[in-house]
């Protein structure tokens, strides 16, 4: 009767152990192109509260549907891959993860990417998400590569339309072009920072004597193993943006100086700095064949014939994976269980 009683239980509780995983694992969605995959409700849950999380808002049932859509079009692209031999490598993974950091400045890690990545509405994993562009990219070279080079060039009536356009916006701020020589304490601790401290105190000395000493030590800054550094030619405009960068001490102090003169030693959350004003460009609307602000190898004319170019190239792009993914629909097998997107 004992035995009876305990296999009775036992089963019971395997009963309910199988209903909660059931009710955890339910699928919101399966779709097979070479094979059965399954989005449960448990990852579409955990990846809608990170959508969540990061817009500050819960998501309606719409966009719930429209995230799941998107979801499926990448599992199926990732089948066809697979299927159709499209191939890239963990080094390739890599070194697309290695570019994406450093294009986010010095010191950039995983969490700064993800992070990056999420400003974006990217959420899938870095490195998943590193590994479906460069597989889309081999493919769009590989096989639509024609359509590609069809886009033609934005023609001169085009540029003149965009820019009467977008004139009201092509206005450079009040600008600087300034020369630096600084170091950057933010990474230095004790003795090291103490040092890196008393070498800018030297150069600001030496400088404030003579300022003919500050290409002196531009030029020292160079050398392996100086603890303090140069950057002879950068553009800093007077904006709101310039301020958050690099605090309103240093822009008011850029500012009042005349071409020519050159800083006391300055100091901000980055460190310390000595600054030289080489030019001063007072706010102007911009023609066709000015340089751009910061970029004095590219002017306005260059800039719109990228910005229209680039726009085309986005279409095409788009059209071409809305078409891939209209394909991998009919060739394969999706089904929707819309119940299970409330949860």
């Amino acid at each position: 009767m004992k035995r009876s009683i305990s296999v009775t239980l036992l089963c019971f509780i395997a009963v309910l152990a199988g209903m909660a995983q059931t009710t955890i694992d339910k699928p919101v969605a399966t779709l097979k192109l070479i094979r059965q995959e399954i989005v449960s409700v448990r990852q579409f849950k955990q990846t809608v509260e990170k959508i969540e999380a990061s817009v500050g808002q819960k998501l309606t049932a719409e966009q719930r549907r429209q995230f799941l859509e998107k979801m499926i079009d990448d599992l199926l692209f990732m089948q066809y891959c697979e299927r159709e031999k499209i191939l890239v490598s963990d080094a390739e993974v890599g070194a697309a993860l290695a570019q994406m950091k450093s294009s986010l400045g010095p010191g950039a890690d995983d969490a700064k990417l993800e992070l990056a990545l999420r400003g974006q509405g990217v959420f899938l994993d870095a490195k998943l998400y590193a590994k479906e562009q460069l597989l889309l990219q081999s493919y769009i070279k590989n096989r639509k590569s024609e359509e590609l080079k069809a886009i033609k060039e934005p023609t001169s009536e085009e540029v003149l339309k965009a820019y009467e356009l977008n004139k009201s916006k092509l206005v450079r701020a009040d600008t600087v072009r300034v020369s630096v020589i600084f170091v950057d304490l933010r990474k230095l601790e004790g003795e090291d920072k103490r040092k890196a401290a008393d070498a800018i105190r030297q150069a600001a000395g030496q400088i404030k004597a003579s300022g003919a000493k500050f290409d002196e030590w531009a030029l020292k800054a160079g050398d392996p193993g100086s603890l303090v550094k140069a950057n002879s030619n950068f553009y800093i405009e007077k904006t709101p943006q310039a301020v958050q960068t690099y605090g309103s001490a240093l822009i008011d102090t850029a500012f009042r100086m005349k071409a020519g003169e050159v800083s006391d030693l300055l100091e901000n959350e980055a460190g310390l700095q000595i600054l030289r004003v080489n030019e001063v460009l007072p706010q102007k609307m911009l023609s066709l064949s000015d340089p751009l602000p910061g970029e004095p190898k590219a002017t306005v004319q260059d800039y719109l014939k990228y910005m229209l170019a680039t726009q085309r190239q986005n279409e095409v792009m788009g059209k071409i994976q809305s078409d891939l993914h209209d394909l991998l629909r009919k060739q394969s097998t999706v089904q929707v269980f819309a119940d299970n997107l409330v949860f």
